[in-house]
């Protein structure tokens, strides 16, 4: 089997992380799910620029089928953030799974820092 071009594979991963799925005109909800690690960082990343470029008045990213988050994984996120701030959009990370913000307490893998 040839190997795919990266086109062909953000494609192919670009269904199974995500969603997007419009209930108003002005809010734009961006479903992810997985894993969300350092090899899927980039995809996440362009998903929700593609989103932003869409200049929506809201921007919600919808995590309730994340089963991992990892500090890389996150930096999308806040970045993503950073520029819906910077357009005026505003932009909210929605239905976490618990357990995705508890984690241990030594912040290990999947916990989401304080502040």
């Amino acid at each position: 089997m040839p190997p795919m071009s990266p086109a062909e594979r953000l494609r192919r991963r670009s269904r199974g992380l995500l969603r997007r799925f419009r209930s108003r005109p002005e809010l734009l909800v961006v479903r992810l799910k997985s894993d969300l690690g350092a090899d899927t960082a980039r995809d996440t990343g362009r998903t929700l620029r593609a989103a932003l470029r869409e200049e929506p008045q809201i921007l919600e990213v919808d995590v309730s089928r994340v089963t991992h988050l990892s500090t890389d994984g996150a930096m999308p996120l806040f970045l993503a953030a950073r520029g819906a701030r910077e357009q005026g959009t505003r932009f909210s990370v929605t239905r976490a799974p618990e357990q995705v913000g508890n984690g241990d307490a030594q912040g290990g893998p999947g916990t989401l820092p304080d502040g």
